[in-house]
């Protein structure tokens, strides 16, 4: 029987090229048995444009190149046969269609309802969960903004790399200083999203904390699924 995979928050970058390999070998191993791969949100620790895909190889810094690399693999993957699907996290939120089809795949919605084995499953990276870090919240909205992605597009690669490396400093320092709760989801946003799509079962990435919560809801017992990152190792969901 073919095989359903689930993987979020790899932040591919330069820095720390094991995990790159690591994912190239994950991907070289479920070539053959795998159905579907699903990849729920931030594949890249930061993506500045899809026009990336077009720059000579040798006149690319390390992080394009490392960009370009894994889009080969990709294909490869997608030319095996395996469906494959993307869904916006909130670095890599600018991909656009030329990523997507460069690597034979399909942009999810922002919140996708799919069926496992006949259950209807909701499948998100998560970031909207996190209903209680309102600062984060406002960024994500500005960041969103039609207006905002227009300006940033505008700029040179040099600068958008500029710019996207001082709002992961700005991210991290953030981090720091957040209390852990606050960064993780809201009990009662997963409820109304779970109630609003009407699934018993979802599964999302973004926290960084791998789980299998269960709870009642409505009176019916359900489920919610972590994904985990993939900092210091691999990490996925199979069905």
């Amino acid at each position: 029987m073919k095989k359903t995979y689930f993987i979020a928050d790899l932040h591919l970058d330069d820095s720390r090229p094991h995990i790159t390999q690591l994912f190239i070998d994950f991907l070289n191993d479920i070539k053959q048995e795998a159905e579907t791969l699903y990849i729920l949100g931030d594949l890249f620790e930061y993506w500045i444009g899809d026009d990336v895909l077009d720059l000579p190889l040798k006149a690319c810094p390390n992080t394009i190149k490392l960009m370009q690399s894994v889009v080969i693999e990709l294909k490869a993957l997608t030319d095996n046969g395996v469906y494959l699907y993307l869904a916006h996290g909130n670095r890599d939120f600018l991909i656009g269609n030329h990523f997507i089809e460069s690597i034979g795949a399909n942009l999810l919605d922002e919140h996708q309802v799919i069926s496992l084995c006949g259950t209807p499953t909701l499948i998100m990276h998560g970031d909207t969960l996190c209903t209680d870090d309102i600062e984060y919240q406002k960024l994500r909205t500005l960041l969103r903004h039609s207006q905002w992605q227009a300006n940033f597009l505008s700029r040179s690669i040099q600068e958008r790399i500029k710019e996207a490396d001082n709002l992961r400093k700005i991210s991290q320092k953030q981090t720091k200083t957040k209390q852990g709760a606050l960064m993780d989801v809201n009990q009662n946003t997963v409820e109304d999203m779970m109630r609003a799509f009407n699934v018993t079962q979802l599964i999302h990435g973004h926290t960084h904390r791998p789980a299998t919560h269960h709870f009642i809801l409505d009176g019916k017992a359900v489920k919610r699924i972590v994904l985990g990152d993939w900092y210091q190792q691999s990490n996925y969901l199979v069905y």
